[in-house]
C-alpha cells in the first residue's frame, strides 16, 4: 500500500486523495459501491491529522467520487450512473442498458398512484384545463438496491379511463415509457426534455437517502403522441452525485 512522501512539499491531503483517488477508479467497472476506510483508520493507517483525512474525503466528495450516506457511513463511487434518452443512437443502452452493462440490479419501484385534479406545471404541459382529472404515480429508480432517482408521472385520466393498470403496468418495460405503447396503446410521437440542476429538499433527500442541499438534476419530459397531443409529463430529481446525463450529436 502506498503511504506519504514526508519530504514532498505536496500537501498531505492532496497526497491522500492521490491515493484514494488510485483506489476508486481501480474499482471502475465493478458497479460497486464500497465503504471507505473511517476517519479513524485513515488516521492509524498513513499517520495523518484528521483535518487531513476530513479534507482528502470532502475534496473526494466534491468531485462526485464519494458519497457520504446519513447513519452508514462513506462511499466510493466508482463510476456515475449514465442516462442516455436518444435511442435513435448505435451507443445509446438507456439507463436499465447501462445498469446492465456494468452488472448491476436495476429495479423501479411503484411508491404511490392515484386520480385527482392536475397540478398546475403538469397541466400546462399536457395542455389540460385547471383541475382536469389525471392518473399522477411516483416511481423509485434504484441501482443495486440504492435509490438513485423520484420519478412523478402524470397521465390524462382519459387516456387510462377504458384500461385496467395493475401497479406492475406502471413499472412495465426496460424504458420509462414503454408502458404507454404496450399497456395503454398510445403511439409515441416525440418527447422533449428539460435538464436542470437543483438541490435535494427535505422530502427528496429523505427518499434519495441523501441529504437536504446536495446537489441534484432535475429533468422534465413531455410526451406527444404521434398525432401531436401531450400523452405523459415526467418530473424526475437525480441524486447529482449517482446519476449524469449523456447526449449525442452528428456535426457532419
Amino acid at each position: 500500500m502506498p503511504g506519504l512522501n514526508r519530504a514532498s512539499p505536496v500537501p498531505y491531503y492532496h497526497q491522500l486523495k492521490a491515493i484514494l483517488l488510485e483506489q476508486i477508479k481501480a474499482l471502475e467497472g465493478s458497479g460497486q459501491r464500497v465503504p471507505l476506510p473511517t476517519e479513524r483508520e485513515l488516521q492509524e493507517t498513513y499517520q495523518v491529522s484528521r483535518s487531513v483525512v476530513r479534507q482528502a474525503i470532502q475534496e473526494l466528495v466534491n468531485e462526485g467520487y464519494v458519497v457520504r450516506e446519513q447513519g452508514r457511513g462513506t462511499f466510493a463511487v466508482p463510476r456515475r450512473l449514465r442516462h442516455n434518452p436518444q435511442p435513435d443512437k448505435a451507443r445509446s443502452q438507456g439507463l436499465s442498458g447501462y445498469l446492465k452493462v456494468h452488472g448491476m440490479l436495476s429495479s423501479t419501484r411503484l411508491l404511490s398512484r392515484r386520480v385527482g385534479p392536475v397540478e398546475p406545471h403538469a397541466a400546462a404541459a399536457l395542455e389540460l384545463a385547471p383541475g382536469a382529472p389525471v392518473l399522477r404515480f411516483e416511481r423509485l429508480r434504484l441501482a443495486d438496491d440504492v435509490p438513485i432517482g423520484l420519478q412523478v408521472v402524470t397521465v390524462p385520466a382519459e387516456l387510462v379511463d377504458s384500461v385496467t393498470l395493475a401497479d406492475d403496468d406502471l413499472l412495465y418495460g426496460e424504458s420509462s415509457m414503454d408502458y404507454l405503447k404496450d399497456k395503454l396503446g398510445i403511439d409515441v410521437g416525440t418527447s422533449s426534455r428539460t435538464i436542470a440542476a437543483t438541490l435535494l429538499d427535505e422530502g427528496h433527500a429523505a427518499v434519495l437517502q441523501g441529504r437536504p442541499g446536495e446537489p441534484a438534476l432535475r429533468v422534465c419530459r413531455t410526451v406527444r403522441s404521434v398525432a401531436g397531443r401531450p400523452v405523459e409529463h415526467f418530473d424526475a430529481v437525480y441524486r447529482g452525485d449517482l446519476f449524469e446525463y449523456s447526449l449525442e450529436f452528428e456535426h457532419a
